[in-house]
């Protein structure tokens, strides 16, 4: 071990106090911050809190109304995302390492700040009593104080001097951070607050005892915790193995993932095997065989002559078909038809080509059909509101499948708005103008009310799934703009280039310019994406029963068997901390990414 300098003094004389007026800014910073820490403290420990009303109503947070008997489906859906996110993280390990001293360090800042946020904590806090007037009381004791700054303040010394001394070992930086979320299951079995309990005649226990954080959960985190870790072991092996068609294929699982979690694990959706065998096989059959030859003769040269027709044709059937009552896989499949005459040229120029651009095709085609089936099928959850989403979970599908149709939905609006033919142009930003001119909770309202009446017939959609159709378009036009962007940021060099060398106008977009305009927006596209997780909070004026509504309208009524009337303020807190951490892990995450890929540096 040899002696290091000490960096952190350093760094604070630097930033904070490098001159007068920087510490004068620093100080008065820091008063303004201290303050309001210390009132955000009181007003969290005050004993007017009822902190029992969030922890009691947890499950209610998280399914709402979910029927009981099948609760173990939210488990098991939690079970297979993290199934999936073990082996990705296995498999894309990098082996990139971090130092002990980086370890070390990082435990001292935590520990550092632990340590200073128990010593500025106040001791007492202002309530107001039941005739008007106010009063302190203490919310942290002085042995409660010392208990807390002790263990803290020796952690952080003992970092502190490991800090100073090189000690050359590393670790494996995915396994740290998986093993760093072994401390939040942990916690869920040692830390212990004030829960509501009731004895054997149903009558409630005063005082509430404390019990650990997760009284009914800690087992089941805790097998998901070694699920986790035993899908990471699992993708190191494969990653040993060297499957190439594993690099494909786990994208494309995480793609298909959640689509499957909700139309079918999560939904339980009461399948009509007739639909099945007269609609459902028939139909996969059917666009097999017709992309089996669009994809066997797309380079034939009398087919090369009639492929423009062709594909303008199945463009006009897709679009004439909304309007028939025909099965809704019949009208995707179509559209699927019209992608595949647009791919396939650039594709199956060789035997190759047609041969893996066929096994993607069977499969999509397959994958489509049973994903509709799920989601078209009527769930087999009774709820008395009479859908099966609520609370955590309807927050995640808005976030979720709002940002996965929009996506894609703004790269085309962006690419048609930038395109050289004047129709297309038109109406690609038609589009964008008019969605982006409209409030969005405009929109849901039009969701709610109108939707429907603008809707071929024979097609009929609930609350949820006409708010993910104008969320998806609303979401799409402000994607399209970011994309723009990057669009407009490519050299004409490039698109010379991809010419030169004899790309044709997917191959030019897919391959060239669409990585780079990508590229140059993520931080732009990253604030869209955050935004559109915490608009999904605003479905709650038309009715939908999402996290927020549930806090601020469900529970401060609740009555029995427990009083929580009037806990707005508790509610709504603890549903302010839910959005930040959630917006804050995707920054952070991001902003490393972007670091990785060298954006905003000079």
């Amino acid at each position: 071990m040899r002696f290091v300098e000490n960096k952190q003094l350093r760094w604070l004389r630097d930033n904070l106090f490098s001159s007068i007026g920087s510490s004068i800014i620093t100080l008065i910073t820091a008063y303004m911050l201290i303050n309001m820490y210390r009132g955000t403290v009181g007003f969290i420990l005050s004993p007017m809190r009822k902190w029992t009303a969030v922890t009691y109503n947890m499950q209610l947070y998280m399914i709402f109304n979910y029927a009981e008997d099948q609760s173990w489906r939210a488990w098991a859906s939690v079970g297979v995302a993290l199934l999936l996110a073990g082996i990705t993280l296995g498999y894309w390990n990098t082996g990139e390492k971090t130092s002990f001293n980086a370890v070390s360090t990082g435990l001292f800042k935590v520990f550092t700040t632990l340590t200073l946020l128990v010593l500025i904590a106040p001791r007492e806090t202002e309530i107001m009593n039941n005739d008007g007037s106010r009063s302190m009381v203490e919310v942290i004791t002085s042995s409660q104080r010392i208990n807390f700054l002790i263990p803290m303040a020796v952690l952080a010394l003992v970092f502190f001097f490991l800090t100073r001394y090189d000690i050359q070992r590393s670790f494996n930086k995915t396994k740290m951070i998986l093993f760093y979320l072994g401390f939040l299951v942990a916690g869920g079995w040692v830390i212990r607050v004030p829960t509501v309990v009731f004895d054997d005649a149903g009558t409630r226990v005063k005082p509430d005892l404390f019990l650990p954080v997760a009284t009914t959960t800690t087992i089941p985190w805790t097998i998901l915790y070694a699920v986790l870790w035993t899908a990471f072991f699992i993708g190191l092996f494969l990653q040993k193995k060297e499957l190439k068609t594993l690099k494909r294929i786990i994208p494309l699982t995480w793609v298909i993932l959640p689509l499957y979690l909700f139309s079918w694990l999560y939904k339980k959706p009461i399948i009509e095997f007739n639909k099945v065998l007269v609609n459902d096989i028939p139909g996969v059959l059917i666009f097999w065989i017709i992309g089996y030859l669009i994809i066997r003769y797309i380079t034939n040269e009398k087919f090369m002559r009639y492929k423009n027709y062709l594909s303008i044709s199945f463009l006009l059937i897709t679009a004439s078909i909304l309007f028939l009552r025909i099965p809704f896989l019949f009208k995707v499949l179509t559209f699927s038809v019209v992608l595949l005459l647009l791919v396939a040229p650039a594709i199956a120029n060789t035997s190759e080509g047609k041969k893996n651009l066929l096994i993607i095709w069977v499969v999509a085609i397959a994958v489509i059909a049973f994903l509709l089936r799920g989601s078209g099928s009527p769930t087999g959850i009774m709820t008395p509101t009479g859908s099966f989403l609520g609370g955590f979970s309807l927050t995640w599908v808005l976030a979720i499948f709002g940002t996965y149709v929009s996506f894609p939905f703004g790269v085309v609006l962006a690419l048609g708005r930038t395109s050289n033919l004047p129709l297309v142009r038109i109406i690609c930003t038609g589009i964008i103008e008019i969605v982006r001119s409209v409030p969005y909770i405009t929109w849901l309202f039009f969701a709610s009310v109108m939707l429907t009446v603008f809707m071929p017939e024979g097609i009929e959609f609930n609350l949820i799934v006409r708010v993910l159709i104008v969320t998806a378009f609303f979401s799409g036009a402000y994607f399209a703009e970011n994309i723009r962007g990057g669009l407009q940021s490519i050299s004409k060099g490039q698109y010379e280039a991809a010419n030169a060398i004899g790309m044709n106008p997917f191959q030019r977009i897919s391959l060239i310019v669409l990585p780079q305009a990508l590229r140059a927006v993520i931080p732009t596209l990253v604030g869209s994406i955050i935004t559109a997780f915490k608009d999904s909070s605003l479905v709650a004026i038309i009715g939908l029963f999402d996290t927020l509504r549930i806090g601020s309208a469900v529970i401060p009524t609740q009555s029995s068997p427990v009083n929580f009337v009037g806990t707005q303020l508790d509610n709504l807190l603890f549903i302010a901390l839910f959005y930040w951490v959630f917006c804050f892990i995707f920054s952070r995450r991001t902003m490393k990414i972007e670091k990785k890929l060298g954006l905003g540096e000079r």
